[in-house]
């Protein structure tokens, strides 16, 4: 009985020493996670401010001339860039990822090749597309000129047309509980379903209409068909509109991509948050089990002595 009370007191003191770890991960991943909760709310504010410019100016351009606007009709080749973890230890994160990016690349009927973000995404995927590139994970370091390298990537792709869609898998950030696999299109901008087709002489049309009006009624009109309720005057693009939407468009791009990766890091850092919680209650569960039992054990052994003291002491006697 000794020697199993000293294997359940060093089995109590290797679970209180991995009690102090994950209660140490879990403080330092919540630490973590507010501060990328944060960057990543204030980042929806200037996502949705350069995406409500572009819809702004698409009105007065061709939006056919544009090659990042529209899709081609048939895709024959596709890239999915897959935004994860280069550590473990959270949780369900990286499975729910690989799970969604999995379903994707099944259900597609062209070429799919993959980018991956997040050394635990690589390997899991190269069942199933192959890996065009890889570029380390930003959870610990988030930067928005580490993000451009792969933007620059998808859209020279697709410009070259050796990609025809860019789709984008990543976490999205609901709250501390809560995290969604979601993936969207980053490329083309518009797809083909939802592009608002303006001809040629449509453009013509509304230039005629407009040098037949006043400057009054050009901004009167302008501010009509931008429908922007929150200015006082109608808005206008220097030098043009098509050279605002040219520097917009890869900027939209790198906001899109740069979102999501902090949605993910905020996800990544809340999913190890209640991994290591739920580990660090569950050593607390096994250290009350365990003292329960070292002191019965104790117990028994003490009065078990005890016994054999008296039992001893007895037969001296008689």
């Amino acid at each position: 009985m000794a020697v199993s009370t000293r294997r359940i007191k060093a089995r109590i003191k290797s679970i209180s020493n991995t009690r102090k770890i994950t209660k140490a991960m879990e403080l330092v991943s919540g630490a973590k996670m507010r501060r990328a909760v944060q960057m990543t709310v204030d980042s929806r504010h200037y996502s949705t401010g350069v995406k409500g410019i572009v819809e702004n100016v698409l009105p007065l351009i061709k939006q056919k001339s544009h090659p990042l606007l529209y899709g081609r009709k048939q895709a024959l080749n596709t890239i999915l860039i897959v935004v994860a973890s280069d550590r473990g230890l959270c949780g369900g994160f990286n499975t729910q990822l690989i799970k969604k990016a999995a379903e994707f690349l099944k259900s597609r009927q062209e070429k799919v090749s993959v980018i991956t973000m997040g050394k635990k995404i690589e390997s899991p995927l190269k069942k199933f597309a192959p890996i065009l590139a890889s570029f380390p994970s930003i959870s610990n370091a988030p930067g928005y000129e580490r993000t451009k390298s792969v933007g620059q990537l998808a859209y020279d792709e697709f410009l070259q047309n050796r990609a025809d869609r860019v789709f984008l898998c990543y976490a999205d950030f609901r709250s501390a509980i809560s995290q969604v696999p979601t993936i969207v299109q980053l490329l083309p901008i518009i797809p083909e379903d939802q592009l608002h087709a303006v001809t040629d002489e449509e453009i013509d049309e509304e230039a005629l209409l407009r040098e037949k009006m006043t400057e009054t009624q050009r901004l009167a009109y302008d501010r009509k068909k931008l429908n922007r309720e929150n200015f006082d005057s109608a808005v206008t693009f220097e030098p043009t509109p098509r050279y605002v939407l040219d520097q917009l468009l890869p900027r939209l791009i790198d906001t899109r991509l740069y979102q999501a990766m902090l949605e993910s890091t905020a996800s990544e850092h809340s999913s190890r948050m209640l991994a290591m919680r739920n580990a660090t209650d569950s050593a607390t569960e096994m250290l009350d089990t365990l003292t329960f039992t070292f002191n019965q054990a104790r117990q028994a052994s003490i009065t078990r002595e005890i016994s054999e003291i008296s039992a001893g002491k007895a037969s001296l006697e008689s």
